[in-house]
């Protein structure tokens, strides 16, 4: 009877994270829902790598930067992103405010151009992406529906 209770707990709270998550980054301002596929099995470090790796190249290409360290944090990229299906086809759920990257590109089918460009040389060659500018107050809990615990924000990437 114990273990019941305490696994009965254990699940409540976890939905109660969960739907923390999901109204916190619902509310967050982001700009884009975006999937970002491998292709490949992935440990989650290596996709966590590879995510460092497309933030970093999509902010160096849309602001002309060769080095990033100095660069002002509220001009980068900013993201959350969810890691899914690692033993299989290892992809990422999230969301990524690109208003700044906008503002230099200017057209959504440039931006989109930038992160395809971004993510198939983190992948080198591999994978896709789906941008989509609309987001239903679904996207959080579609991103989030394994219930695991891994997340990781573009901020985690910029160098200080």
């Amino acid at each position: 009877m114990r273990h019941i209770l305490c696994s009965m707990y254990n699940t409540h709270e976890r939905r109660r994270e969960r739907a923390s998550i999901v109204d916190w980054a619902a509310n967050d301002n982001y700009t884009h829902a975006i999937t970002l596929n491998t292709d490949r099995e992935l440990s989650l470090a290596r996709i966590k790598d590879i995510c460092s790796t497309f933030c970093h190249q999509f902010d160096k290409h849309v602001h002309g930067q060769r080095n990033m360290r100095r660069f002002p944090l509220d001009l980068r990229m900013r993201g959350i992103f969810f890691p899914e299906n690692l033993s299989t086809n290892a992809h990422l759920h999230g969301a990524v405010d690109l208003s700044a990257a906008m503002r230099i590109i200017g057209n959504d089918w440039r931006l989109e151009q930038e992160v395809r460009r971004a993510w198939k040389k983190a992948t080198r060659g591999a994978g896709s992406v789906d941008l989509r500018l609309a987001m239903d107050s679904g996207w959080f809990s579609y991103c989030t529906k394994r219930g695991h615990d891994d997340h990781f924000f573009a901020a985690d990437f910029h160098p200080q």
